[in-house]
């Protein structure tokens, strides 16, 4: 299947869909729940199939086919325990599976689950059926094992935010559901460590609608074409479907710009944020939960809409909810437009990418909020996109930075030679280049004028760093521990590893602080990302 996108003069759009169908991952999930290694450990037990998803973490010079290897995940309920089943979609007979103590998210038939032992309760079961009360995702969305009673491991518990009704005379609250007991847990202060249920709340109100689960699939191969000539050519893959250990928004593979490699992978896999005397969290938050946004167009590959107008997200409308979970793509002047909303508890985060015909990329990254206590507190956001350059090839690149004036001789620019973390200094205008050692072409990343300085929790600012298979992300979950929540990129940094004429990787974050109180009317978030734009090429 694919389709064209009218972008206006004689520039085309093509999507073409890859990878296995929403069908075909039914019939892989009913294989695995089948499998006698996962019936050995599942078989009699009250469980649930929490994620399905299809892993993608290697490198490819070319093209890369669509992922062979899958990950599935299971809560079982009877005895409070993870399990993951690991493969290959090839090879069906063989199935590594474990069991471990950690806590993934809960998806939305779980947390609806929650909601209906909610409901059955004697004293709020009747102040939802009758609106008094609406339920909500908040922050955290489970209860950590520092909150449970006495020691060890804390069975799982899904926590559900109760926001009263503005006629309602109920207080605000944040309850706990044990999941294996299918009991309440009710709070001291009315929420749960690291978050706040007042009557003061922030925000628009929540639109409630269902999320998409992680493992949705949905990769998809682009092509932009100008005049017969193609400009852009990648495969981007929704937010659900996206790598790393929390998920990476949408997340560009395999991009070549006029024929040449630029990127191997582009994506956010790093995202927190903190709060101003810790009124809540901190979080680690996750980039694979869409969210509802309104998007009229063409859908021409599940999850994957093309739209002739610029599609809105809560950023422009203040409003949460939609008709359409995925990635909208939409040209804008000479940019070919791809976004998406997500969101985890009560934030809304947008992941947009936009590809100029001149071969730009300006990554943007939107913060926002729907009616919550805690976003009322000033608090303070940190990205972080992992860009691995192939320019032209894998090896052979290396980071120069720039600096004006110099930071010694007379030379504005200078070659990294080692693994290093930088920060941004505004008074020498510094930006960073990657660029192939032998033909000089390459891409300038100039940071964005709201992209702030990281301060102690925000870490830093720039990463340049050899390629490792094992270095996607941290290995970080979602946790509301500080010294957890921070991006965890400087263990990665050997001041021995050269970089110089390598297969490099440039981490960048941009640090953002909301103060809801101190916006003006009609500000429903804001947006930060830097500039990409080649340069010899």
């Amino acid at each position: 299947m694919a389709d064209d996108m009218p972008t206006g003069g004689a520039v085309e759009c093509h999507v073409v869909p890859r990878g296995p169908a929403q069908g075909d991952l039914d019939e892989y999930r009913r294989r695995i729940l089948e499998h006698p290694a996962v019936q050995e450990l599942l078989g009699g037990t009250h469980h649930r199939l929490l994620a399905y998803e299809l892993v993608d973490d290697a490198k490819s010079s070319t093209l890369r086919p669509p992922p062979n290897r899958y990950r599935a995940t299971f809560y079982d309920y009877s005895n409070n325990r993870t399990v993951t089943a690991e493969g290959a979609l090839d090879r069906p007979e063989e199935v590594r599976v474990l069991g471990s103590g950690t806590q993934p998210l809960p998806t939305v038939e779980e947390f609806a689950a929650a909601v209906e032992l909610v409901r059955a309760d004697p004293q709020l079961g009747p102040a939802i059926v009758d609106g008094r009360l609406r339920p909500y995702r908040p922050m955290p969305p489970l209860l950590e094992a520092d909150q449970a009673d006495g020691e060890g491991e804390v069975e799982r518990t899904v926590n559900v935010g109760l926001l009263p009704s503005q006629d309602s005379q109920l207080p605000h609250e944040i309850v706990g559901v044990n999941m294996v007991a299918d009991r309440l847990v009710r709070f001291e202060g009315r929420a749960p460590l690291r978050s706040m249920a007042v009557a003061a709340t922030c925000g628009p109100p929540g639109a409630g609608q269902p999320t998409a689960n992680r493992g949705t699939p949905g990769q998809y191969l682009v092509t932009v074409n100008q005049g017969g000539v193609e400009l852009w050519r990648l495969l981007a893959v929704r937010p659900a479907a996206s790598s790393g250990t929390v998920g990476s928004g949408i997340e560009l593979r395999s991009v070549s710009y006029r024929g040449k490699k630029v990127l191997d992978r582009a994506h956010v896999p790093i995202l927190n944020v903190r709060y101003d005397n810790d009124a809540c969290g901190p979080y680690r938050d996750w980039q694979w939960q869409e969210s509802r946004i309104p998007v009229d167009g063409t859908d021409v590959a599940p999850g994957f809409r093309i739209s002739a107008t610029p599609v809105q997200t809560i950023l422009e409308t203040g409003q949460d909810g939609g008709n359409f979970l995925g990635v909208g793509l939409y040209a804008q002047g000479e940019e070919t437009v791809l976004i998406s909303e997500m969101e985890a508890g009560w934030y809304r985060y947008i992941s947009e990418w936009r590809l100029h015909n001149d071969g730009t990329i300006r990554p943007r990254f939107g913060f926002s909020a729907v009616q919550s206590s805690c976003v009322c507190a000033v608090h303070h956001h940190h990205v972080y996109w992992r860009f691995d350059f192939d320019i032209r090839t894998a090896e052979d690149n290396r980071v120069r930075e720039f600096n004006d004036p110099p930071l010694s001789g007379a030379d504005n620019w200078r070659t990294l030679r080692f693994e290093s973390r930088r920060v941004r200094n505004a008074s020498r205008q510094r930006k960073w280049s990657v660029e192939h050692v032998d033909t000089g072409e390459g891409y300038i990343l100039t940071p964005g004028p709201d992209d702030g300085v990281a301060d102690s929790f925000g870490v830093g600012d720039l990463w340049a760093l050899q390629y490792r298979s094992g270095e996607l992300d941290d290995g970080q979950g979602f946790t509301t521990d500080p010294a957890r929540a921070m991006a965890q990129l400087d263990r990665f940094v050997s001041n021995r590893a050269p970089i110089d004429a390598n297969d490099v990787v440039v981490w960048y974050a941009a640090h953002f602080t909301h103060d809801v109180g101190g916006s003006p009317p009609g500000d429903f978030g804001h947006q930060v990302g830097p500039e990409l734009r080649p340069v010899n090429w």
